[in-house]
């Protein structure tokens, strides 16, 4: 009889486990669903014109698969607006979409760096690399493409329209990077 009455608890308490454990799995997996515009973010960069872009993938310096630029030599006394493409991989423009503008303003000691989308698009993250080296270098030397590894870098959870940054002690010829994550975005739209 105790056998009996301790499997009719234990089935009582896993029965109401499940259900308590069923219903916050449910819950969860709500929360978790991607929202539909944000699924539709791309990767983006910045690319300068044909003698300023330097492919990540044509750079016999640097061993990476990933597509973007690198743009550069830039001296001192430049200001220059450059397109971002989203999803142009292989470094294909034709593959890609235009949807932004990268401008760059180098004075004698510091560079200004601004983030603009066109309409419709919103920046949620950029990432900048401003150096006298082609790209930043990992700690054991080797270069890098890697976002993260880049000088700068601004997570907007809420997506912006542009986001600006701005280099002091600068001097030199300089290369830059400019990576975004791009999403759909309306102005006073929040994911």
């Amino acid at each position: 009889m105790k056998t009996l009455l301790k499997l009719i608890m234990l089935s009582f308490f896993v029965s109401l486990s499940s259900c308590e454990n069923e219903e916050i799995t449910s819950e969860n997996a709500l929360d978790r669903e991607p929202k539909d515009e944000k699924s539709l973010c791309e990767t983006a960069y910045a690319y300068g014109k044909k003698d300023e872009a330097i492919c990540f993938l044509d750079d016999d310096d640097l061993n990476s698969n990933k597509w973007g630029w690198t743009i550069g030599p830039i001296s001192a006394y430049h200001n220059q607006s450059y397109p971002i493409y989203q999803a142009a991989g292989g470094c294909n423009l034709d593959n890609g979409e235009e949807i932004g503008t990268l401008t760059i303003v180098y004075e004698s000691d510091y560079v200004l760096v601004d983030f603009v989308a066109h309409e419709g698009y919103g920046f949620f993250e950029t990432h900048l690399f401003v150096g006298n080296e082609k790209y930043p270098r990992k700690r054991n030397g080797q270069f890098t493409v890697a976002p993260g590894q880049y000088t700068e870098g601004h997570n907007i959870s809420d997506g912006a329209l542009d986001d600006s940054y701005k280099i002091d002690d600068v001097d030199g010829d300089i290369y830059v990077i400019a990576h975004a994550v791009v999403c759909p975005f309306k102005k006073d739209e929040k994911f």
